[in-house]
């Protein structure tokens, strides 16, 4: 959906305070976008205390409350203080089950049935509209402690567009799908979101969601962002090693600057070896590092038949013992420990035979500077 030059984001955040303990959270989410916050600490109620933030209820089974800081703007209305009802955002997900013993329909049009505002004939028609556009007609009575987890999740979905939201916040809405049925809906919901002009901030703890579903991804830690941006920024210019771990499962290794020219990095393994990589803005020679390297851009070389690996060996190149291969088709993961004990996983085509992958044979991984970044390991202030 068009909108006009210039016109306020659908959702801005100003110091928002998601748990006590963490720095406010400063987003902003463009009309007819999609933002993803990607919680990556597990076992924490981040996503929860934001769910319950943003809408201005309490999630009971959480006891997440409000902020007691920080700023919520609603199409450039200031709702920090506004109750739930006046704040133009609609929600589903884990924290807003639904009504088991009531029909699909009368899900839906609960929200309006409880406003009072509207007559009964109108709440019905646009009760009858959300099934069609969400294909749940068919199921139109069904009570929804028997739906599965596609239709209770276009069941929470209409019930929440049914309140014509400016913001639809989707907290972990996928959570309880298999990974098959979970991209049909996130593919239904992508076709909806462009369809109607919706402005969605998805919150959740899965990386693949995020990655199909956002245009840009939020990466928090315990309440703290890490790192806002498009998915090739965050895959190709982490800010953190957290965020490259999350990101892209990036191997880590440890090293010690010794040189830093043009922004590559020179640093030595505690095995001795001399390898390069980028280097933050932060980092400084002598400095302790996190060298972060994902898995698919790493090579690996096997000495030929009669050679060794110190024969074969090249600046650059570190050490290692294969532990395991699994061949998964287009992909052979392979798990190596270097001589210091660190251990590597590696995603290369399948150009090798299993037969010369076998576990405890020696050879040599490398990666080009341009594909690994090196960043302070105190993680100092930025």
């Amino acid at each position: 959906m068009p909108h006009m030059h210039g016109s306020p984001p659908a959702l801005a955040l100003h110091s928002f305070t998601v748990l006590p303990q963490a720095p406010g959270l400063t987003l902003s989410l463009p009309r007819g976008g999609c933002l993803a916050v990607l919680g990556i600490a597990p076992d924490c109620p981040d996503l929860e205390a934001l769910t319950a933030g943003l809408t201005g209820q309490v999630a009971a089974h959480t006891r997440a409350t409000p902020p007691q800081k920080g700023r919520m703007l609603v199409a450039g209305e200031d709702v920090t203080h506004q109750p739930p009802g006046l704040r133009h955002v609609a929600s589903c997900g884990v924290h807003a089950p639904l009504f088991g013993h009531l029909s699909v329909l009368d899900n839906i049009v609960f929200p309006l049935r409880a406003r009072g505002a509207l007559e009964p004939h109108e709440i019905l028609r646009q009760g009858h509209d959300l099934l069609a556009l969400t294909g749940l007609d068919p199921a139109r009575h069904l009570r929804a402690n028997r739906l599965s987890s596609s239709q209770a999740f276009r069941t929470g979905l209409a019930r929440a567009l049914i309140q014509k939201p400016e913001v639809l916040i989707l907290n972990q809405p996928f959570a309880t799908m298999d990974p098959h049925t979970s991209q049909q809906e996130q593919a239904m919901l992508d076709r909806l979101r462009h369809a109607l002009g919706l402005s969605i901030l998805l919150l959740t703890r899965q990386r693949t969601e995020a990655l199909l579903s956002a245009d840009d991804i939020a990466v928090m830690d315990k309440g703290t962002l890490l790192q806002s941006a498009d998915a090739p920024t965050l895959l190709n210019r982490p800010a953190c090693t957290a965020v490259a771990v999350a990101m892209d499962d990036a191997n880590v290794l440890t090293g010690k600057v010794l040189d830093i020219q043009d922004d590559i990095a020179s640093l030595r393994l505690p095995s001795g070896e001399t390898v390069e990589a980028m280097a933050d803005h932060t980092l400084a020679v002598d400095d302790l590092a996190c060298i972060c390297i994902p898995p698919d851009r790493l090579s690996i070389l096997l000495p030929r038949a009669g050679a060794t690996v110190d024969e074969e060996a090249e600046s650059g190149d570190v050490h290692c013992t294969l532990v395991s291969a699994h061949h998964l088709g287009r992909t052979i993961i392979m798990r190596l420990r270097s001589r210091d004990g660190t251990e590597i996983t590696l995603h290369r085509p399948p150009v090798h035979t299993m037969r010369d992958l076998r576990p405890g044979r020696t050879g040599l991984v490398a990666w080009q500077a341009r594909n690994a970044i090196a960043f302070p390991m105190d993680e100092k202030s930025r």
